[in-house]
């Protein structure tokens, strides 16, 4: 997906090259519970970010998104959940390529703005958008996506607890074979341990959203079930400010 970073790589070979053929048909893209330092409060911080602006992390994909795009196209998914998708400028890449996508976030605001746009571009029929707190269940059936996705939906202000019920929820719905494509902020980023504590690993960045970082150790525990496929450190340049993130691949036997 992203190119490698120039102090760490944990593996050399292209993303697609780690997933099975067998994995196809559906997929799973996330959309988020944009971080929190309380509900209300940081959510209205997140409806009023988007109220400000129709494309707060511009209109284009992101490289993170385009690079698990060419994953699944090589993998035949038909079918996406992203978890938080904020104003979708990535679900709207997936739909584009002709997937289905449902997409979950916490904020009224982003979610309409991107059925709006879809809309707009004629892609409505394929997409199923709504607000959800995801800490509370994926409301989606067992084993029935193929993969999940999510860019930066699990470096939120969420517990290490909480954490852990959503990959088992990410788990619940994947098929056999399913993949969880996702990317976090890592504690080799420039924020880690900066500004206001908030337990665990989670910090309060310059713009006031909690940031939940991630360790190597961290990634492991979550992946209790699956099969830890891929890990690889990249710098994300997204405005405001550049990022230090991992992507990592997980598996469901």
């Amino acid at each position: 997906m992203a190119g490698e970073s120039r102090g760490r790589s944990y593996s050399r070979n292209p993303l697609h090259s780690f997933i099975p053929a067998k994995v196809k048909n559906i997929l799973v893209v996330a959309v988020g519970m944009d971080g929190k330092v309380e509900t209300s409060n940081q959510r209205n911080h997140w409806d009023k970010t988007y109220q400000s602006t129709s494309d707060f992390f511009g209109h284009e994909p992101s490289e993170f998104g385009m690079g698990a795009m060419r994953t699944f196209v090589a993998n035949g998914a038909k079918k996406i959940l992203e978890l938080g998708c904020g104003q979708g400028r990535d679900a709207i890449h997936f739909l584009k390529h002709g997937m289905e996508v449902a997409a979950f976030d916490y904020s009224e605001t982003c979610v309409n703005q991107l059925m709006e746009r879809a809309k707009k571009m004629g892609l409505d029929k394929g997409l199923t958008a709504s607000v959800s707190d995801l800490r509370k269940g994926i409301p989606l059936p067992d084993e029935s996506v193929d993969a999940c996705f999510s860019h930066m939906f699990f470096t939120m202000h969420l517990s290490e607890k909480e954490l852990a019920f959503i990959f088992n929820e990410c788990h619940r719905v994947l098929k056999h074979g399913g993949i969880n494509i996702y990317s976090v902020r890592n504690v080799n980023d420039p924020h880690y341990r900066k500004g206001k504590h908030h337990g665990e690993d989670m910090w309060e960045n310059p713009m006031g959203f909690v940031v939940h970082f991630f360790s190597l150790e961290k990634v492991q525990r979550l992946a209790v079930g699956y099969d830890l496929l891929y890990t690889k450190e990249f710098d994300d340049p997204s405005p405001p400010f550049t990022k230090k993130l991992y992507e990592v691949v997980l598996l469901k036997p």
